[in-house]
């Protein structure tokens, strides 16, 4: 979306909101999605409680607040705010349920992942004079143990003698991610293969230390070929990092020794973990072999199709699209240079709002330089086999 009001674009939408979803809501679920939903909105002082139809449930606390019914709920709040805070599988489910009681989407309830990138994010900045946000990481390296030929980051273009991001400048990235962001659902450490990362305890322990409390989910998403050293490890329980394990294992059958060797090890020192389903296929996004002559108007609508939902820190600059960034330094189309938010130079009063409007996908220009080089929302019509290696 291209800026017309720069620092005003959502004050339309903000004001359109019930005064209650700034000053009490409720999780409508209390496993686990609805309770790291929950930290999210505690952060920000605004947590009510939470609603769940297991009778085993209600009554109890989870974050210091009750677990009800919904008909206990409805019959003590006559105005209503409500997230649906519960895996895909059953959101429609609730939704519907809700509806029976003549609560509207969009008004009087919202689903989970609507709410973590758009909702919550409006809040913060209008009512409350914070900053949220719902995903970012930061790429430690460009370097990967695997050579998947579709790669989304084109690693496979990256040698193993490839510079890694140097430390002070991982340091420095969260410095100033932090600086302006108060609370964050999930913040990743991510490659190439993060675990090749020489000094991936140190990151961890530097980013625990002084930022774990403004952090929902602490991430480490790797492919499961590496087993990470015992310090690492011990750093990983301490500051709760979740690794998220990529499953390439359908098209790589040697993955899954790996991955038994990797989760024992895991296990061992109490560390969360979560083995992704083995993928069914990939899908091919083009960065390889497209180059479409596009006009402004056909480059903001495919950006704004998209709307890709994690943003990378990497010194003072946010990317929207990390992909965009990645692909275009790893097989050299040095293009987009200047895609980025320089969150050294957000110091006005109005810089809250920039950033919200950056993070929803607003720009000078309305699209990234990189999206006439990708399928965009389109890839999904592209299926290929998963992680296919080169050599």
């Amino acid at each position: 979306m291209k800026w017309t009001r720069k620092g005003y674009e959502m004050d339309e939408f903000a004001f359109s909101l019930k005064d209650q979803f700034h000053k009490n809501i409720y999780i409508f679920g209390a496993g686990q999605i609805g309770e790291n939903t929950g930290r999210c909105i505690r952060a920000f002082g605004i947590l009510g409680g939470f609603i769940d139809n297991n009778r085993e449930r209600q009554g109890k606390r989870l974050l210091e607040c009750t677990i009800m019914s919904l008909d206990k709920y409805m019959s003590e709040n006559s105005d209503v705010a409500i997230v649906i805070g519960v895996s895909k599988r059953y959101s429609l489910e609730i939704a519907k349920q809700l509806e029976k009681e003549d609560l509207i989407h969009g008004r009087d309830f919202f689903f989970e992942d609507e709410f973590h990138s758009k909702i919550l994010p409006v809040i913060a900045t209008y009512f409350l004079n914070k900053t949220y946000m719902n995903l970012a990481q930061i790429t430690l390296t460009e370097r990967c143990s695997l050579k998947c030929k579709k790669c989304a980051h084109a690693c496979y273009n990256v040698g193993n003698q490839a510079e890694d991001l140097d430390l002070s400048e991982v340091y420095k990235s969260a410095d100033m991610f932090f600086s302006k962001v108060d609370y964050i659902n999930e913040f990743v450490l991510i490659g190439g293969e993060p675990l090749l990362y020489k000094d991936l305890s140190k990151v961890i322990v530097y980013i625990g230390n002084k930022y774990r409390r403004k952090i929902g989910i602490f991430s480490i998403t790797t492919n499961g070929t590496i087993i990470p050293d015992e310090e690492t490890l011990k750093v990983s329980q301490k500051y709760q990092v979740l690794y998220r394990i990529s499953n390439y294992a359908k098209e790589l059958p040697r993955l899954r020794q790996s991955h038994i060797k990797l989760i024992k090890r895991l296990q061992e020192f109490e560390v969360d973990y979560k083995l992704y389903d083995e993928d069914g296929y990939w899908i091919d996004y083009g960065f390889d072999y497209l180059n479409n002559d596009m006009d402004e108007e056909k480059l903001i609508q495919t950006f704004d199709r998209c709307l890709t939902p994690c943003r990378e820190v990497r010194g003072n600059k946010l990317y929207f699209c990390v992909m965009a960034r990645s692909v275009s330094d790893n097989l050299h189309f040095n293009e987009g240079q200047d895609d980025y938010l320089d969150l050294e130079q957000l110091n006005d009063d109005n810089y809250k709002k920039i950033l919200l409007e950056f993070n929803l996908g607003y720009s000078e220009k309305g699209y990234l330089d990189m999206c006439h080089r990708c399928h965009g929302m389109d890839a999904a019509n592209y299926p290929i086999p998963i992680a296919e290696q080169l050599v």
